[in-house]
């Protein structure tokens, strides 16, 4: 009884001690650019309102004409 009382506590644990971090760029047709990012703690409730408000921001950008930047077409960062 105690074993599973203690694997339960380190999964909720676990996860509500999450970090989430969601970033984008999106530009437009004249070149300007828009990012779009949100980070945090990510609990049960956290974790979705970070992830909603991320999604709020890329959809508002997408209705002004933004389209989100390809990753495959971005150069690496040199040190």
């Amino acid at each position: 009884m105690q074993i599973k009382l203690i694997i339960f506590t380190i999964i909720c644990v676990t996860v509500l001690a999450g970090c989430a971090h969601y970033k984008t760029t999106l530009t437009n047709a004249k070149g300007e650019t828009v990012t779009c990012e949100a980070s945090g703690k990510s609990g049960f409730i956290t974790g979705y309102y970070l992830r909603r408000g991320f999604e709020d921001c890329v959809n508002a950008a997408k209705a002004r004409g933004f389209e989100e930047v390809s990753q495959t077409n971005q150069k690496p960062k040199r040190d």
